[in-house]
């Protein structure tokens, strides 16, 4: 199946399913009452149910699998289609079954994320599954690729997949914030695959953009319904996994942290966070308003703002990433000199007295947010 067909059907298609089964499963939540009730440090004043996750990571699963049986057994033959599923999994074809790995590790962190969403797991335990599931796909052979030994190639891989898997879990802390992420940064990593012939992982960025944006429509400011830690863990950890396939010129230095620009957003507000709260002698595991989404808020943006200020500079890290991806080292370290001094000046100005003010509070004034970030919060199953 021509290419540019199957990544269009494949992007619509997962905007389509999401479209639906988002609200069916919030009526679903709302009639068994697992809601995020107001009061506390929430903002809103009526009840926002979850399992928006569930939705999400059900659009992306399906439109994958079609998109995957599409590419590997559909053939045309004077305008008639045909699908010949003998052969989905020949000896040989080991990307799909790394597919199918990646995808059935990441449906056990959304598993995990949705018992924690309706019951409650400990860090430890989290940490513990996360650690195990890290170390599954590295050990299948899903790892960096630099000049680094192969040992140390394997633990910077373990770390960047359990430092971006929690990293989205903390970025879901706003309306809209850990969706509209997750799409652009997908678009993003679509390109970069592109422009390196990888047309599978270019199949499931595509598809996982689709399925963000399909859920961002209930999800942006106000939201309709929350992803949860079930969404949240899932697309961290899908993000990870694209940020380790792409395949760029490992003799290019600077190349290899063309994921780190795309999700140069997740991974900032991830060391604000840690350092603010480890400052103050608090558990990184904590919920806080220590996010940069709240300290926007606290210069005086809106929500919408806050979030669509975050989204702006999601897009130009991509930019800046899909350049350096092909970028020769001498304009390559270039790049990367311009976004570490941009996210410095950023970070002083999202430190400042005025934009840590009350950051240990709790105030029903700052934020629409999701929950507090990996504390659990027990709800009515009805």
């Amino acid at each position: 199946m021509n290419p540019a067909w199957l990544y269009l059907a494949t992007f619509v298609g997962a905007i389509g399913l999401s479209l639906l089964l988002v609200p069916a499963v919030r009526e679903y939540a709302r009639n068994r009452e697992i809601i995020d009730a107001p009061g506390g440090h929430k903002s809103h004043h009526t009840p926002v149910p979850y399992l928006g996750g569930v939705a999400m990571v059900a659009a992306f699963s399906v439109a994958m699998v079609i998109g995957v049986v599409l590419r590997r057994s559909a053939q045309f033959d004077d305008g008639q289609i045909s699908i010949t599923f003998g052969n989905l999994f020949s000896q040989g074809d080991g990307l799909v079954r790394e597919l199918a790995v990646v995808l059935g590790l990441a449906l056990v962190f959304a598993a995990m994320g949705l018992i924690d969403d309706l019951r409650g797991l400990s860090p430890v335990f989290r940490f513990v599954v996360g650690l195990g599931l890290a170390t599954v796909l590295v050990s299948y052979g899903v790892v960096l690729q630099s000049p680094l030994p192969d040992w140390l190639d394997m633990v910077i891989s373990v770390v960047w997949i359990l430092g971006m898997t929690n990293a989205f879990n903390l970025l879901d802390n706003i309306d809209g914030l850990a969706a509209g992420t997750a799409a652009i940064a997908s678009g993003a990593f679509f390109v970069i695959a592109i422009l390196n012939d990888q047309q599978y992982s270019a199949l499931l960025a595509i598809g996982l953009a689709g399925a963000m944006l399909g859920f961002l429509r209930s999800n942006f400011a106000p939201a309709t319904i929350y992803m949860g830690d079930a969404g949240s863990l899932f697309i961290g950890f899908m993000m990870a996994y694209l940020g380790l396939k792409m395949r760029t010129n490992v003799a290019e230095i600077p190349q290899l942290f063309a994921p780190v620009l795309v999700l140069g957003v997740a991974v900032l507000d991830t060391t604000v966070v840690v350092v603010s709260r480890l400052r103050r002698g608090l558990s990184p595991f904590t919920g806080g308003q220590d996010h940069l989404s709240h300290r926007f808020l606290r210069l005086g943006l809106s929500v919408r703002r806050s979030v669509t200020v975050l989204l702006v500079a999601t897009f130009a890290l991509g930019v800046l990433a899909v350049g350096l991806s092909d970028a020769p080292a001498g304009v390559g370290y270039w790049v990367l000199a311009a976004a570490v001094i941009s996210g410095a000046m950023a970070t002083v100005v999202l430190t400042t007295k005025v934009a840590r003010v009350n950051e240990d509070s709790h105030s029903d004034e700052l934020v629409e947010a999701e929950k507090p970030n990996v504390t659990p919060i027990r709800r009515n199953l009805g």
